[in-house]
């Protein structure tokens, strides 16, 4: 049993050219990876950065433990203005509702807000709805005033 020369060309093309969408296809699927871990990454810092800031301004006396991580933040109205900058940086890379909160909190600071958006951020985060609620971070809010 013979094979036509050009069934075995046929075949060879169709293998070859298999072979190089595969190859494409899998550096397409890990530079996406990729991209989205770096995305998270960044989220992940910039959310965390993001709290603290919002804190330090529900509790300005721990100003000077911000100041050792930015020392380019002098005063509270400094941290204010910081917060009003993420938020307007945030509209690259956070969900709606992270911005919306975040909003929230730069015209009324208070830890209602504080915990919509770390709730908020949470969601962005990790995708995943949450069963938190406000009433449930309330007992931090307690400590943190006291």
């Amino acid at each position: 049993m013979s094979i036509p020369f050009g069934t075995i060309i046929s075949l060879i093309s169709a293998i070859g050219f298999g072979g190089i969408a595969g190859a494409y296809l899998e550096f397409r699927f890990q530079h996406q990876k990729q991209v989205q871990e770096d995305i998270h990454c960044l989220k992940r810092k910039r959310y965390g950065s993001i709290l603290i800031q919002m804190l330090t301004i529900l509790s300005p006396e721990h100003l000077s433990k911000t100041q050792e991580f930015r020392p380019d933040l002098k005063t509270i109205e400094d941290v204010k203005e910081e917060v009003r900058i993420e938020m307007l940086h945030g509209l690259l890379f956070a969900s709606d509702n992270v911005i919306n909160a975040m909003a929230q909190f730069v015209q009324s600071p208070n830890y209602s807000s504080y915990f919509k958006a770390v709730i908020a951020m949470r969601k962005d985060l990790w995708g995943e709805k949450t069963k938190i609620e406000e009433g449930d971070l309330e007992v931090f809010g307690k400590k943190l005033e006291s």
